[in-house]
């Protein structure tokens, strides 16, 4: 075995399974699909696939990089931001390293990390699961090299403030990366929100994490990118894999990134469904992090729903590969149809 701590890398545990469904709120997905100006994208498209895309990728470097206000040179692409992780964690650590990152949380990070041979330190979390900032200060050592979380937090939805994240780059060196993780960016109320791309600019070691996966529907197509200092950029393109984005995920993300209009009511109709879904099943007496902004919930019911709910057809996901207990649950917001059925078939599933 060429990598001798294999047999240790944890198994990763997709929010899919090989059982029949009608809806699927366990992985999210947004189940309004992509914008059709991309579905006529990828049709026409699809008569090119015989091609490779252009190498540097750079026509959709130019859109992330203007919709995002930095330089093409700040932006490095990976199939979905799985693939950023890998090469980034490739590049900054070894087994004479760790990794520094908050207990419960995505997996993957753990995941490639002990791939790689380096230690993971999971800082545990603060009051009512929050991300503590001076947790995860006192879990760096002068081995780390990595520091990351997701912002919201997957699987609860919590988000950190730009304070807590600027503490944490002025305390440590800059030859340790400090990872953001956007996936759900776009789900925070704009009272919420704050520009983490402002910090990019100002710390050299920190880098945002974005996908087209949620919002934008593209999950299939895999597409995800990073903003960061060039620098990074610079060894980054020495590590990825040559055409490591497909045509379809390159001309998808540029079109998807034009249609404002369809994702802004997409975003809409998201949100307003979360909320009645929240107040629905809060009258049925389960439990709701209220203090989440991401495109699902993060509940506490009885055991087993997420199989009670699968005889109605609905997928839900259950979060024991997180750590969490076998009571803990992840639910998506689906079309408004969907969340409807879940509200129609979920009281004879409780209790």
């Amino acid at each position: 075995m060429l990598l001798e701590n294999l047999d240790s890398v944890p198994e990763y545990v997709s929010g899919t399974k090989d059982v029949p469904f009608k809806v699927r709120l366990s992985s999210n997905e947004n189940n309004y699909g992509p914008s059709p100006k991309v579905i006529r994208r990828i049709k026409e498209i699809s008569k090119e696939t015989h091609r490779y895309p252009n190498s540097s990728y750079y026509r959709l470097k130019e859109v992330l990089a203007d919709f995002n206000s930095v330089s093409p040179s700040n932006i490095i692409l990976g199939n979905g931001s799985d693939e950023i992780f890998l090469n980034l964690f490739l590049i900054f650590l070894n087994s004479q390293n760790s990794l520094v990152t908050i207990e419960r949380t995505f997996t993957y990070y753990k995941i490639v990390a002990t791939m790689v041979g380096a230690k993971v330190i999971e800082a545990k979390r603060g009051d009512n699961f929050a991300i503590s900032c001076e947790n995860i200060l006192s879990s760096v050592d002068k081995t780390t090299r990595i520091i990351i979380f997701p912002s919201p937090d997957n699987p609860t939805g919590v988000i950190t403030t730009r304070e807590c994240i600027e503490r944490i780059l002025k305390n440590i060196p800059e030859s340790t990366l400090f990872i953001l993780d956007e996936a759900y960016f776009q789900f925070v109320p704009k009272d919420k929100y704050w520009d983490s791309i402002s910090l990019v600019k100002k710390y050299p070691n920190f880098i945002v994490t974005r996908t087209f996966s949620k919002l934008y529907g593209l999950a299939g197509v895999r597409l995800g990118y990073g903003i960061c200092d060039e620098s990074i950029t610079r060894l980054y393109e020495k590590v990825r894999m040559p055409f490591n984005i497909s045509l379809v995920a390159m001309e998808s993300g540029i079109v998807a990134l034009s249609d404002v209009e369809y994702y802004s009511k997409v975003l809409s109709l998201i949100l307003k469904d979360k909320e009645r879904v929240m107040v629905e099943f809060e009258k049925i007496g389960m439990w709701v992090l209220k203090e989440s902004y991401a495109n699902f919930l993060f509940i506490r019911a009885s055991k087993n729903l997420d199989r009670r709910l699968l005889e109605y057809g609905i997928m839900i996901r259950d979060l024991r590969s997180f750590g969490y207990d076998n009571e803990y649950y992840r639910v998506t917001i689906g079309k408004s149809k969907e969340n409807e059925f879940l509200l129609e078939v979920l009281p004879r599933c409780v209790g």
